[in-house]
C-alpha cells in the first residue's frame, strides 16, 4: 500500500540523487566542464538540497516527536547546515573561471557529508 508518508520519502531520495550526483560530478570532472556548465552543476545541486530541506522536513513534522530526540537525526540536521554552506561556497566557486581548482577538494568534501548522512539516516546508530 502506498501511503503519503512512502512517497515522500521518495521525493527526498530523488533529492538526495540531484543533490549528489552534480556534486559527484564536480568532484570527478572538475576540469572538464566550462564555467558556465559547472555554475548550472552546482545550481541543481542548491536547488535538491533546498528539496531534501523541505521534504525531510515534512517527514520529521508527520512523525511527530518519534525522532526528534534521536542523536543520529540532530547529527544529520547538523551535517546539513555544514553541507548547505559548502554547497554555497561551492557556486560562488563555479562562478569564477580561475577557481576551478578549488572545486574538487570541496565538491569531494560535500560528498562524504552526504554519504554520512545517508549512514545516519539508513543504519541509525545511535
Amino acid at each position: 500500500m502506498v501511503t503519503v508518508y512512502s512517497l515522500l520519502l521518495t521525493l527526498h531520495v530523488v533529492s538526495l540523487v540531484f543533490c549528489a550526483g552534480p556534486v559527484l560530478a564536480l568532484a570527478l570532472v572538475p576540469t572538464g566542464f566550462t564555467p558556465s556548465a559547472a555554475h548550472r552543476l552546482s545550481r541543481v545541486a542548491s536547488f535538491a538540497l533546498l528539496a531534501l530541506l523541505v521534504t525531510g522536513g515534512t517527514a520529521v513534522a508527520m512523525t511527530g516527536q518519534a525522532f526528534v530526540h534521536t542523536w543520529w537525526l540532530r547529527l544529520s540536521l547538523l551535517l546539513f547546515l555544514v553541507i548547505g554552506a559548502l554547497t554555497g561556497r561551492l557556486r560562488r566557486l563555479t562562478r569564477d573561471a580561475g577557481s576551478a581548482s578549488g572545486v574538487r577538494p570541496l565538491a569531494w568534501t560535500i560528498t562524504v557529508a552526504l554519504g554520512l548522512v545517508v549512514y545516519l539516516m539508513e543504519g541509525k546508530p545511535f
